[in-house]
């Protein structure tokens, strides 16, 4: 989904397979954070605000809560945060999306053009 997004002078899209410490430096810089993740379940696209949680150990496999907790813990400070989660049957290897997990995806890479546009706007 990152590669359907553009970075402008207000927004800083970044595409990872995984969430690792090296991210917890831009974290730590930005306004708001929105990380988009699949689920698997069926369902609209769910929006759930997050703030830091426990901090974990330095592995390289983070939760967002976590990357929010070491990001407060060592720069002093965590963003507004959002998880943003797409429904699939399926997140194993495979073929690519199915049509609706497909659809979906699109719509919320529409809506995330419109409000980080209109974040970039102010």
């Amino acid at each position: 989904m990152a590669s359907r997004l553009s970075n402008t002078d207000d927004v800083k899209v970044v595409g990872a397979q995984g969430l690792a410490p090296e991210l917890i430096p831009q974290v730590a810089v930005a306004d708001l954070v929105i990380f988009v993740d699949g689920r698997v379940g069926s369902g609209p696209v769910r929006w759930e605000r997050i703030r830091a949680g426990d901090r974990p150990a330095l592995t390289h496999a983070f939760t967002p809560r976590g990357l929010l907790a070491w990001a407060d813990h060592l720069f002093g400070r965590a963003p507004e945060a959002w998880l943003v989660t797409v429904a699939a049957r399926d997140l194993s290897l495979g073929e690519g999306l199915s049509p609706r997990t497909r659809r979906a995806a699109e719509a919320l890479v529409g809506r995330l053009r419109t409000y980080l546009g209109d974040r970039g706007s102010r």
